[in-house]
């Protein structure tokens, strides 16, 4: 699909994409917090956030009620310096944030399946339903998936870090974690998978967000130089939220494990090219409203120039 750009198109585009998405407030500034924010420290002050927000028509009082949720679920903390609030990310934040960041953004993992180790978590009984979904809303992050009630399934993880993720939840001692190699025909390995993900549920996101990006993607690779900064950031945000809830279900399984029709690969691409012409406009537009605790906004971080770094053709 071919869209005939002039200096209006992108800006309208944005908004229709806007008001087709129809994203909730505190899901949306996650994504501001995690691909904007975090960079450059993951502080902000409200009254930078409520500007920010405003380009994705959310007002004051819809964002001040959503940092308030995001705060009582221990992902953000307020304080005051002066009349003036700012808000950082907790720790338990931070964590569940990087651990987002380096699925979002790295290429994806090129293992076969005969090469990965797998990682096995078995529940004793001593696990009641409330323990157990929070560890697998824990686990999940890391692509750990059910295969029935008192059983995760996880394949080239890291094994540590669903060790420290038991100890956080002070689950040590009523799960064991076994690591192994495979050693079952593809076809087997295949059946477990679609037994354990919903991987028929995850390929319709990834076809979602195709859908909705591609004219995006068209439109701006036909004339990029029309685009404005505030435009850039608001396409930029909209793009990394609509793929993160996509990615976030994705198990990241291995290429052999996986059907040739699966829309994964094309998503990425099409995330790495749209991110390829968005990021610089997008950062210029975040520079000239976001202030630093001190002044001006510090630097980004050095994660930050390589997202999706060698993954755009």
């Amino acid at each position: 699909m071919s869209i005939a750009v002039n200096p209006d198109t992108l800006s309208v585009l944005a908004r229709d994409t806007l008001t087709e998405l129809k994203p909730r407030a505190k899901s949306l500034i996650v994504t501001v917090y995690g691909d904007a924010i975090l960079p450059h420290g993951g502080t902000a002050w409200l009254s930078d956030l409520i500007r920010l927000m405003e380009v994705f028509d959310v007002g004051e009082r819809v964002v001040r009620t959503a940092v308030f949720r995001l705060a009582q679920d221990d992902i953000l903390t307020a304080r005051h310096i002066g009349r003036r609030s700012i808000y950082s990310l907790t720790e338990n934040g931070r964590q569940e944030f990087d651990a987002a960041q380096r699925r979002i953004y790295a290429p994806p993992r090129t293992r076969k399946a005969a090469d990965a180790a797998w990682q096995i978590a078995l529940l004793t009984s001593a696990v009641d339903s409330a323990e157990r979904d929070a560890l697998r809303k824990a686990l999940g992050w890391a692509g750990y998936g059910s295969l029935g009630p008192q059983v995760l399934l996880g394949i080239g993880g890291d094994l540590d870090g669903a060790k420290q993720e038991l100890a956080n939840l002070g689950l040590e001692d009523r799960v064991a974690l076994f690591e192994a190699a495979p050693g079952s025909p593809i076809e087997t390995l295949r059946t477990l998978c679609r037994e354990t993900w919903d991987l028929e549920e995850t390929d319709n996101a990834y076809r979602a967000f195709i859908d909705s990006f591609d004219p995006v993607l068209n439109a701006l690779e036909e004339n990029h130089r029309l685009l404005t900064p505030e435009t850039a950031f608001e396409l930029r945000i909209l793009m990394v939220h609509v793929y993160r809830r996509a990615l976030l279900r994705d198990p990241g399984l291995p290429a052999d494990i996986m059907p040739e029709t699966w829309s994964g690969r094309r998503a990425t691409d099409l995330a790495a090219r749209m991110y390829d012409i968005l990021k610089e406009p997008a950062q210029s537009y975040l520079e000239k409203t976001v202030n630093g605790v001190d002044g001006s906004l510090p630097p980004p971080s050095d994660a930050y120039f390589s997202r999706f770094q060698g993954m755009v053709a």
